[in-house]
């Protein structure tokens, strides 16, 4: 138990510096330098971290005594079966599609940063995930809305303005700090509210001061990536020793592998066109994020 708090107070301490350092690069180098880290630090931690959802679903029919395990086969076929789904509603539907993809990723994150600091989860804790990603989700948008803008009506045709952003930014934060109150009033978390304060103005300032690639990076690899990384490893194979993030790579490598010549090739033949890239590469993200989304939730509850 002291090796684990030991651990995760090196990582936090690790993905404090990591923003600072952040946001010092962001000062001091132009976008374009910012985008390729970017997109070094995405297409390695970021996809890594969710190449391994195959094996986790496979441990957790392990340890839900099924009499029938579930067969690889089976786990690909559904998995690639949502993917496809996902880009498909993304041509043929691509407001729901938007929506449904800003709604997972906003559950996803605030599950991944509230989830372990929650006693009694429950519907309410659920509504908090998702307000609390929500929070950051739109504070990205908002600090770079006309970059993100460009990237919506790419896909769906309809340009949002900045002030759409700034509302649902606003009422997203009311919902969140009235339901942390009622949770905090039933001491159902265990959170320095003060720190979770200073993370959030943190992320603003990181969100103002970087691009907009380099600001999602920030905090999707350091704050969701690294994080989500190290609870695959403990419940995959029992402890953060290093043999066992190895052993992580290793199952990984496949996945991986696949997903990085996928949007490789998709670079080379929107090399021209970066707007236009930016839109096809986020829609790619959405659609390995909403299996992904599915299998995390799994995960969590066990």
């Amino acid at each position: 138990m002291k090796k684990n708090v030991l651990f995760f107070t090196n990582l936090k301490s690790f993905m404090l510096i990591a923003t600072f350092f952040s946001l010092w690069f962001a000062v001091y180098f132009q976008d374009n330098i910012e985008d390729i880290f970017a997109y070094i630090l995405i297409l390695s931690l970021g996809i890594l971290h969710g190449t391994n959802d195959i094996k986790l679903i496979q441990k957790a029919s392990e340890l839900s005594n099924s009499s029938q395990k579930t067969k690889l086969y089976k786990i690909l076929i559904s998995y690639s079966s949502i993917v496809t789904l996902s880009i498909l509603s993304f041509y043929f539907v691509p407001v729901f599609a938007l929506f449904l993809f800003i709604f997972f990723s906003a559950y996803h994150f605030g599950e991944q940063h509230w989830s372990s600091k929650i006693y009694n989860k429950s519907f309410t804790s659920r509504i908090m995930y998702t307000t609390y990603g929500l929070i950051i989700l739109f504070m990205l948008f908002f600090n770079n809305s006309q970059e993100v803008t460009i990237i919506i009506n790419n896909i769906t045709g309809i340009s949002f303005t900045k002030n759409l952003y700034l509302y649902i930014l606003i009422f997203s934060s009311i919902c969140f700090l009235i339901i942390s109150i009622k949770e905090n009033i039933y001491a159902k978390i265990k959170s320095n509210p003060l720190e979770e304060v200073f993370y959030l103005f943190l992320f603003f300032i990181v969100f103002h001061t970087a691009s907009l690639l380099w600001a999602f990076a920030i905090y999707f690899i350091f704050w969701h990536s690294i994080p989500s990384l190290a609870d695959q490893v403990y419940y995959l194979y029992g402890d953060y020793k290093k043999k066992n993030f190895y052993k992580y790579l290793k199952s990984s490598f496949p996945y991986w592998l696949i997903s990085i010549i996928g949007l490789s090739i998709l670079y080379f033949v929107f090399d021209d066109q970066n707007h236009l890239f930016l839109s096809i590469f986020f829609i790619l993200i959405a659609a390995i994020t909403f299996p992904h989304v599915l299998v995390m939730a799994k995960f969590k509850k066990q």
